[in-house]
């Protein structure tokens, strides 16, 4: 088209890369939250579309060639997934149960909606992979094709600068909030985006605006009666009685009580003031504030209220108490490790207000949103905050005996049993009641067993090498282990790439080049899970703190392009070196050490501790990439080794966060054996 005659044919180009990329991470971040909403469960398996988009990406990038555009075809290939993820609504996706681990999934009478048709998780699972590892194929040509007009570090700063601002583009939308964090939005912008992609073939432009409209469409009108929230989607459903129940994915989250109504209700949350009178209370998972409203009753002086998620601290003003609209109340939308830390209050009261989230921490791990709240760790952070008549009261539903001494356990080994007392009684509203801390004083311990509904700890088995831990934070796995359900669909998933690999391969000619940016993407994905774990867990677990963490990443990267772009590296055996030291270092001193330090400490010392094998990794595969001949090819294999390691993410389940350090200095070693070798190994596209 010549309407785009007066601009710089390189500066389109690179207009062009910046876009295609960017749309690439925009759309993967869309669908990480788009589809837990559509495919029941699949929020448990988040990291898989992480997964298949890049596997998608890198064989389309692998397979892109300048004299084939199937780039053109991508709005008809999303008009057709979205379609396909839309019917997924009409199926229950069902989780074998294990013994081994609790998924909430499980429960039978928790949904949204009665399914008249059912699917088992792996047939949903390996349908989400190929869907989305086809979508992303089209976007991995596009790059792929962009890729070969620049040198290779120019093209790689390009795709990376596209990546931070759709990293930077979807936080914005996520701020601004309302209509912007609707699916609607999110994939208008990839219309946008792909429209001007499509800009020299008019005829596909106008195809791309039908098959849009048609996509736009659809996700608004199956969406219409849903909030969403910067980490899944909510459905409302109105009692009678005024009360409101909130569901997140399709999956029964909460309820609003009406205190003054529900005796029982009010009898419930009102265990731990049977035994201490509160002045300041702090409640962790405040949710819609049913905690908050009965520390209001109790007649507590000052109340902080720590609720992670702002679209459910919102809908808290529709409780028929109003609890938010107190003046004693402060309201803060934060992660509760974080809040915790930044703070110096003590207080008389901690109510840890059944916190059981349906999501995970982010689409690289497999840690759940809640579980650094219950670490060994995190309780101990949460004794420091007592004041010296001050208890815990941590509220759960229990669905399995063994969950349920793990909790106790963890309490006990934090408090001690002379200081826990726990619940025992009904299993409405929540089973399981731990108090614990120093109020729990002698005194105290002799009122709550005289009042008949309190006993001491009743650990029967053991199992307290299975207790939470920063480094190993499965609060819903019984032990160390990998759930055989993960095992099977990793096998499976794996099966299906090795499928896309064997394409790749008929291509060309796999050699030691090849091998080696296998090996670096598997490594750099082992990194880039450690280190978002790592830094959420330092800053909180918010999509705040995600979004820095993912644009901090992409900036390291930069920053190693312009390193080796500018100051060229001679003997490359020297950046391995101090890799490896580098991830030796993280490995023996975790930085949980600066946990209790001041926020300009860990800002500083922890963010450059966790950032300098991500910098080295960077440089180290710049300093690969700047010289090889087919440079879209090798990208691709790159995106595809990041799958392998993706798939390893999972050995963490059985040996902790910390091992994943030792999982990519394996990989590293493998990729410096292959730089030493002197064998010039040339790497020929079949066309």
């Amino acid at each position: 088209m010549k309407y785009f005659a007066f601009m710089n044919p390189q500066f389109e180009k690179g207009l062009s890369l910046v876009l295609a990329s960017f749309l690439g991470l925009f759309l993967e971040l869309a669908l990480i939250r788009w589809l837990p909403a559509n495919v029941l469960s699949i929020a448990y398996f988040s990291n898989i579309v992480l997964i298949s988009a890049f596997l998608g990406l890198g064989l389309g990038c692998a397979l892109a060639s300048k004299d084939r555009d199937t780039f053109r075809w991508f709005p008809l290939a999303l008009l057709s997934t979205t379609i396909l993820f839309l019917m997924f609504r009409w199926f229950e996706t069902v989780i074998p149960v294990q013994g081994s681990e609790w998924i909430w999934s499980y429960y039978g009478g928790n949904k949204l909606s009665v399914f008249s048709e059912r699917l088992d998780i792996f047939s949903a699972l390996a349908a989400v992979y190929l869907l989305t590892a086809g979508l992303f194929f089209f976007i991995g040509q596009k790059v792929g094709s962009l890729f070969s007009d620049f040198p290779p570090l120019r093209a790689y700063s390009l795709d990376i600068a596209g990546s931070l601002l759709g990293v930077l583009m979807f936080g914005l939308f996520s701020f601004f909030g309302g209509a912007f964090t609707t699916p609607t939005a999110w994939f208008a912008v990839a219309g946008v985006v792909t429209l001007w992609l499509l800009r020299r073939n008019i005829r596909f432009v106008v195809f791309g605006v039908c098959c849009f409209g048609a996509i736009l469409l659809l996700v608004h009108y199956a969406g219409q009666k849903e909030l969403w929230s910067p980490y899944y989607s909510i459905q409302i459903k109105s009692e009678d009685d005024g009360t409101l129940k909130l569901f997140v994915n399709r999956f029964f989250h909460q309820q609003t009580i009406d205190f003054d109504e529900n005796k029982e209700g009010r009898e419930k949350y009102g265990l731990p003031y049977l035994l201490v009178e509160p002045e300041r209370v702090l409640v962790l998972g405040s949710g819609t504030g049913n905690d908050v409203a009965m520390a209001i009753r109790h007649g507590a002086r000052k109340i902080d209220a720590v609720e992670i998620d702002p679209v459910i601290l919102s809908l808290g003003k529709r409780h028929p108490a109003r609890p938010y609209d107190d003046p004693r109340v402060t309201v803060i939308a934060d992660d509760a490790r974080s809040f915790l830390r930044r703070t110096s209050e003590r207080y008389d009261m901690i109510v840890l207000g059944t916190l059981d989230s349906h999501a995970l921490l982010s689409a690289f791990s497999t840690v759940r949103l809640d579980n650094f709240v219950y670490t060994t760790e995190s309780l101990t952070e949460i004794q420091r905050h007592l004041s010296d008549k001050g208890v815990v009261a941590l509220l759960f539903s229990v669905p399995e005996e063994w969950l349920r001494e793990k909790l106790i356990r963890s309490v006990t080994s934090v408090f001690g049993t002379s200081e826990t007392m726990v619940y025992k009684g009904d299993t409405s509203l929540f089973n399981l009641l731990i108090v614990a801390g120093p109020g729990m004083h002698a005194e105290t311990s002799k009122k709550a067993l005289s009042a008949g509904i309190f006993q001491p700890p009743d650990i029967k088995n053991g199992g307290a090498d299975a207790l939470p831990t920063d480094d190993w934070p499965y609060l819903y796995l019984a032990s160390h282990t990998i759930p055989s359900h993960y095992v099977k669909a990793l096998i499976l998933l794996f099966l299906l790439s090795a499928g896309g690999i064997f394409a790749l391969s008929a291509r060309q000619k796999l050699g030691s080049t090849s091998l080696n940016f296998f090996f670096l993407g598997a490594a750099f994905l082992l990194l880039e899970t450690k280190s978002v774990t790592t830094l959420s867990l330092l800053f909180g677990s918010t999509w705040l703190v995600n979004v820095f963490v993912f644009a901090g990443i992409f900036v390291v990267i930069l920053c190693a392009n312009v390193w080796v772009s500018t100051r060229p590296i001679r003997r490359i055996g020297s950046i391995y070196a101090l890799l490896f030291g580098s991830l030796l270092i993280n490995f023996l001193f975790p930085v949980g050490a600066f946990l209790g330090q001041s926020f300009l400490l860990k800002s500083v010392l922890a963010t450059a501790l966790v950032s300098l094998p991500l910098l080295f990794a960077s440089v180290i595969f710049s300093y690969h990439f700047q010289s090889v001949r087919t440079v879209s090819a090798m990208f691709g294999i790159n995106l595809i080794g990041a799958v392998f390691g993706g798939f390893l993410e999972y050995s963490s389940m059985l040996t902790g966060l910390n091992s994943l350090y030792i999982v990519a200095a394996v990989f590293y070693l493998a990729s410096f054996i292959l730089s030493t070798r002197r064998e010039n190994v040339s790497v020929d596209l079949k066309t």
